[in-house]
């Protein structure tokens, strides 16, 4: 009876050193980004930290120290910033809908191609939030450049602002188009909601014509490898004119991706499908 009353006199000792140790074991294994005023990025878990640096175990170089002084920033990583057990980083793939762009930014050198039957596209991050780029059809025609300037207001609020703008090639070099617009985005890159507006004008020969453009647009990872995918496209000048577009994103690897879509107009509340299905190739370069 004795040595229950003493056991029962400790546990509470054992029960808070457990809970200690508990911790302790999720403290340790708790994933983190850190990353250097130069840019540079180490994924791992934080062994160490005082007021000079940190000791950071990585997978790829084993532990490193990392002085205080040198750190930009420390995020703690979740389960879904993974893909197989490679971090994601910010899946630049996830600045793209369908048709629409959005207020998420691309890093400095981060780059990729985007591949469709009707044509091919380019984006490149000429520094960090700026981003430029090209489109065409496989015919040359038209001839498209792109620009856009993202803007973190925080971590989940995005407000970005961009252009296109082209001309008719080899085709018609008098034609052009010029669409200035800006976009609001709600979210991360594993889970977004944007709104963009826009002013269209194109000119072909001597004729012009313009209207304003919304959109609304959205993006929810369901697992590691699929995302659920919206766009849409509204024109809203005299009749209403949407085009909706739903579809998935398939992707194994964080530097490849398929899309697959379907989509219907919508016309003064008559919705008219569209046979042809929207498939494209993301490819990380």
């Amino acid at each position: 009876m004795k040595k229950i009353v003493r056991f029962l006199k400790y546990t509470p000792i054992l029960l808070l050193f457990t809970s200690f140790s508990l911790n302790a074991q999720v403290e340790e294994t708790k994933m983190s980004l850190v990353t250097k005023n130069d840019g540079t990025e180490y994924v791992g878990v934080i062994i160490k930290e005082d007021a000079r640096e940190i000791l950071l175990k990585t997978e790829g170089i084993g532990e490193i120290f990392i002085p205080k002084h040198e750190i930009k920033s420390i995020e703690d990583l979740r389960e879904e910033d993974f893909n197989r057990g490679k971090y994601l980083g910010q899946n630049i793939f996830a600045t793209r809908y369908f048709i629409t762009t959005n207020g998420l930014p691309m890093k400095k050198g981060d780059s990729y191609a985007l591949l469709q039957i009707p044509g091919a596209e380019f984006q490149y991050a000429i520094a960090d939030n700026f981003t430029i780029g090209g489109m065409t059809s496989w015919l040359g025609v038209p001839l498209i450049g792109s620009a856009k300037y993202a803007i973190n207001i925080t971590k989940n609020f995005n407000f970005g602002i961009g252009a296109l703008a082209g001309t008719g090639s080899w085709a018609s070099w008098n034609s052009y188009g010029v669409l200035p617009y800006g976009v609001i985005t709600v979210g991360d890159h594993n889970r977004n909601l944007n709104v963009s507006a826009g002013y269209l004008q194109i000119g072909i020969e001597n004729e012009t014509f313009s209207a304003p453009l919304l959109s609304l647009a959205g993006l929810v990872r369901l697992n590691d490898n699929i995302a659920l995918v919206g766009d849409s496209f509204i024109y809203t000048k005299e009749d209403l004119v949407a085009l909706i577009m739903p579809g998935l994103r398939f992707s194994r690897t964080p530097d490849r991706a398929f899309q697959f879509g379907l989509a219907g107009l919508v016309v003064n509340g008559d919705v008219i499908p569209v046979p042809v299905p929207f498939l494209y190739w993301f490819i990380k370069i």
